[in-house]
C-alpha cells in the first residue's frame, strides 16, 4: 500500500499540489472557497467552476475532473439504460439523451456542487463505476438560460441553434421548460475507384454531399411533495428531419474530362417523439426508501431514397413505429449502515412495426414502372414482454473496504409477426460482484466482474437497403441476444485543485456474438457468428499544469482495445464488428481569470473500424480531428464563444473488399472512397435569465 501510494502521490506533485482540501481564489470581493477533491465521495462546490465561466450544470459537468458525462444507452427498459448523474440524489426519468437536456435546464447558479459517488454509492445507476450527483441549493430561486449559436459552414451558409429554458417555483411545483431549435448543415466531398481483381480501375466517381438536419425540441419538468414524499414528472418532445442530395460524377477513369454519366441520390428521414416519464420516491425511516417509476414512449420514423442514373431508377420507402412502456419500483437502504440493501423489479412492454416497400426500374423509357423487391420480413411487427428482479447488497468488510454483490433475473418472450411468424422466451441469470478498497483518501481501487444481456435492436428484425451501397439486408425473426461477462480493475486516483486519473482494464467475452450470416431465404442479415473476446485498457485524466504555466490544464480520454472472433465463414480469427482498436480525445484550456477569458485546442484521433458482411470487408478509417474555441464573459451577464470545428476539414478512408460467393472465396474487386468532411467557424451567445 505504501509503494502505490508513493507512486501516485509522485505523479500528482507532477502536476500540482497534492493538498487534500485546496482554497481556490474566488471572484474578486468574494472569500476563497475549499475545493475537497478527495477522500470517498470528492467534492466540488460551485465556487470551483467560476473560472470554466459555466452558464448551466452541463458546463459544470463537463469541466468536473476526470468525470465524463454518459447519457446511458438507448436499450429498452430503464434500469439498463442508467446514465452516470443523478439530481440532488435520484436519477432523472429519462432515457438516453433526455438527461442532457435536463442539465441545461439547471443554472449554474442554481447548483450549490457536485459530488462524485465512487463505486459502492451509485446504487441509482447500475453498472456505473463513477456517477456525478448534482447538488441544487435549497433557497435556489427562478433562473434560466438563453443561448443562440451561429455556424459558417465551408459553402458559406449559416446554419442556426437557439435555446431558452427557464425553472421556477410555480405554488408547490418546481417546475423548468426548455425549446431548442437547430438547422445543422453538412458540406461533404468524397472520389470513389472501382478496381478489379487485378486491380484495374474500373469506374472513378466524384462525389458531392451537401445535407441538412433541422430538429425542434421541447422539454420540461415538474415536481412537487406528494403522499410523504415526492412526485416528478418529465415530458419530451422532438422532431427531427435529415435530408441530403448526393450528385455523383461517374467516369472511366478519374483523369479530367466530361463525365460518362451522372448519378443522383436523395435520401431524407423524419421522426417525431413523445416521452413522458414519472417517478414518485418516498422515505420510509431508518435510511429506507421506496422509488416507483413509470415511463412512456412513442415515435413515428419514416426513411425514404430515391436512386436514380440515366435510365435506371430504385425507390425504398421505410416506416417505423416504435412504442415503450416500462414500470419499475425498488425499495433500498442508503446511510452509513454496514449493509445497504436494494430489491426491484422492472417490467418492460417493446413494440415496434416496420414496413419497407422497395422497387427497381431498369428502363423507365418503357413506362412499365417500378418493379417490386422482396426482402425477407419487409413488413414486420416485433413485440417483446420482458420482467428483471434483482437484489443488490453493499457490505462495509473493513473500514477501507467494501463489496458489492448483486443478482438479476431476467425473464422475455419476444413475437415476431408478418412474413415469419416466430416466437421465443428467453430467461437470463445476471450476477455481479465488486471489492473495493480505498487505501487513502484520495485514492479507490475497484475489482469488479458482471454478467449481462445485450439488448436487440428491433429494426434488425426488419428488412432495410442502403442504395447507395447497393446493400439490402433482411430481417432476421430468430435474433437473439449476445451474453456478456466484464471483469475489471479500475484505480481512480484525485489530487490537488483538479487533478484527477483513472485508469480501468478490463477482460469482456461474448457469448453469441451477432453478425452477418445468409438467411434460408438467401438475402443477407443479422444472426449468431459465434463467440468473441474483446480486452483493453480506458483512461481518463485531468493533469492541472500550474507549475508549468498558471490556469492550464490538460484533459485526455483514451481507450485501447483488442478483439477476436473466430469467423464462420473463412474459418480465421478476425475483429468484432465496428469496434475501433484505439480511441483518444484531449483539450489543453488556459483560464486567464484576471480577463475573464479562456481559450483552448481539441484533439481527437482517427479511428478505425471493420465490418464484415458474407462476401465483404469493410474497413473504414475516420480523419483527425482539430478544434480550437475562446470564451469570454468580458461583457457583463453574457459568455461569448468563437469556437473552430474541423480545422482543416476532416479526411476519411474507406475500402470495400468484394468476395464470391463469399469472404471465404477469392477476390472479385475493390471501392475505395476518400472523403472530405468541411471545418465550421461558429459565434455562441449565452446568458443567464
Amino acid at each position: 500500500m505504501t509503494t502505490i501510494r508513493w507512486m501516485l502521490t509522485s505523479l500528482a506533485v507532477t502536476a500540482g499540489s497534492a493538498e487534500a482540501q485546496v482554497a481556490l481564489p474566488g471572484p474578486e470581493g468574494q472569500r476563497s472557497v475549499p475545493v475537497v477533491p478527495t477522500g470517498p465521495d470528492p467534492v466540488y462546490p460551485a465556487a470551483f467552476y467560476d473560472a470554466f465561466q459555466p452558464q448551466t450544470a452541463l458546463d459544470m459537468l463537463e469541466r468536473t475532473p476526470g468525470f465524463l458525462l454518459s447519457e446511458g444507452s438507448a436499450v429498452r427498459g430503464f434500469g439498463g439504460a442508467a446514465g452516470n448523474v443523478l439530481i440532488d440524489g435520484q436519477r432523472p426519468t429519462v432515457k438516453a439523451g433526455g438527461i442532457t437536456e435536463v442539465l441545461r435546464r439547471i443554472g449554474a447558479r442554481q447548483v450549490d456542487r457536485i459530488v462524485l459517488l465512487r463505486g459502492s454509492e451509485a446504487a441509482e445507476a447500475q453498472g456505473q463505476t463513477l456517477v456525478a450527483n448534482v447538488i441544487r441549493k435549497a433557497d435556489a430561486t427562478g433562473s434560466g438560460n438563453a443561448m443562440l449559436e451561429l455556424a459558417r459552414t465551408e459553402d458559406g451558409r449559416i446554419s442556426p441553434t437557439a435555446r431558452i429554458s427557464h425553472s421556477r417555483r410555480i405554488g408547490a411545483w418546481q417546475a423548468s421548460l426548455e425549446l431548442s431549435g437547430a438547422s445543422e448543415r453538412f458540406v461533404t466531398d468524397a472520389d470513389y475507384r472501382t478496381r478489379g481483381a487485378d486491380g484495374t480501375l474500373e469506374e472513378f466517381r466524384k462525389e458531392a454531399i451537401r445535407a441538412k438536419a433541422p430538429e425542434y425540441g421541447l422539454t420540461a419538468s415538474a415536481s412537487r411533495p406528494f403522499a410523504g414524499g415526492t412526485l416528478t414528472l418529465n415530458l419530451r418532445l422532438n422532431h427531427d428531419e435529415y435530408t441530403s442530395q448526393r450528385k455523383i460524377a461517374v467516369s472511366e477513369s478519374d483523369e479530367a474530362g466530361a463525365p460518362a454519366a451522372e448519378r443522383l441520390i436523395d435520401y431524407s428521414e423524419s421522426s417525431s417523439s413523445a416521452e413522458l416519464g414519472t417517478d414518485w420516491t418516498r422515505p420510509l425511516g431508518n435510511d429506507w426508501s421506496t422509488k416507483l417509476v413509470g415511463l412512456a414512449r412513442i415515435e413515428r420514423a419514416s426513411q425514404d431514397e430515391d436512386y436514380r442514373q440515366g435510365l435506371f431508377r430504385s425507390l425504398s420507402e421505410q416506416s417505423l413505429k416504435p412504442l415503450e412502456l416500462v414500470a419499475r419500483a425498488t425499495v433500498s437502504r442508503e446511510g452509513g449502515h454496514a449493509l445497504r440493501p436494494e430489491f426491484g423489479m422492472e417490467l418492460a412492454y417493446n413494440r415496434l412495426g416496420s414496413r419497407l416497400a422497395y422497387g427497381e426500374d431498369a428502363d423507365q423509357s418503357d413506362g412499365s414502372g417500378l418493379v417490386p423487391v422482396d426482402l425477407t420480413n419487409a413488413d414486420t411487427r416485433v413485440a417483446e414482454m420482458r420482467g428483471e428482479a434483482f437484489a443488490n447488497a453493499n457490505l462495509r468488510l473493513a473500514r477501507n473496504l467494501e463489496a458489492e454483490t448483486g443478482l438479476a433475473v431476467e425473464f422475455s418472450r419476444i413475437r415476431v409477426t408478418g412474413e415469419s411468424n416466430q416466437s421465443q422466451s428467453l430467461s437470463y441469470l445476471k450476477p455481479s460482484g465488486a471489492l473495493v478498497w480505498s487505501p487513502g483518501k484520495s485514492t479507490q481501487l475497484r475489482l469488479g466482474w458482471r454478467r449481462t444481456v445485450d439488448q436487440l435492436d428491433f429494426s434488425d428484425f426488419a428488412a432495410s437497403v442502403d442504395q447507395a451501397d447497393g446493400r439490402p439486408l433482411g430481417g432476421n425473426a430468430g435474433l437473439r441476444p449476445a451474453r456478456i461477462s466484464r471483469a475489471l480493475l479500475r484505480l481512480d486516483h484525485r489530487w490537488g485543485s483538479g487533478g484527477a486519473i483513472a485508469v480501468e482494464a478490463f477482460h469482456q467475452r461474448h457469448q453469441g456474438m451477432l453478425g452477418y450470416i445468409l438467411l434460408p431465404s438467401g438475402d443477407q442479415a443479422l444472426g449468431t457468428v459465434g463467440n468473441a473476446v474483446q480486452w483493453g485498457v480506458t483512461a481518463q485524466g485531468s493533469l492541472p499544469l500550474s507549475a508549468i504555466l498558471p490556469g492550464a490544464r490538460l484533459t485526455l480520454d483514451g481507450t485501447w482495445r483488442k478483439t477476436r472472433l473466430r469467423d464462420p465463414i473463412t474459418g480465421r480469427d478476425r475483429r468484432i464488428d465496428d469496434l475501433a482498436p484505439r480511441a483518444l480525445t484531449g483539450e489543453f484550456r488556459h483560464d486567464l481569470p484576471r480577463l475573464r477569458t479562456s481559450w483552448g485546442v481539441n484533439y481527437t484521433v482517427s479511428e478505425r473500424y471493420d465490418v464484415y458482411y458474407v462476401d465483404e470487408y469493410l474497413t473504414a478509417r475516420s480523419g483527425d480531428e482539430w478544434g480550437a474555441y475562446v470564451e469570454t464573459t468580458a461583457l457583463a451577464g453574457v459568455k461569448i464563444t468563437l469556437k473552430a470545428s474541423a480545422i482543416g476539414g476532416i479526411d476519411s478512408t474507406r475500402l470495400r473488399r468484394f468476395h464470391r460467393p463469399s469472404r471465404a472465396g477469392p477476390l472479385t474487386g475493390t471501392d475505395a472512397r476518400t472523403m472530405r468532411d468541411g471545418s465550421s467557424l461558429a459565434l455562441v451567445l449565452s446568458r443567464a435569465i
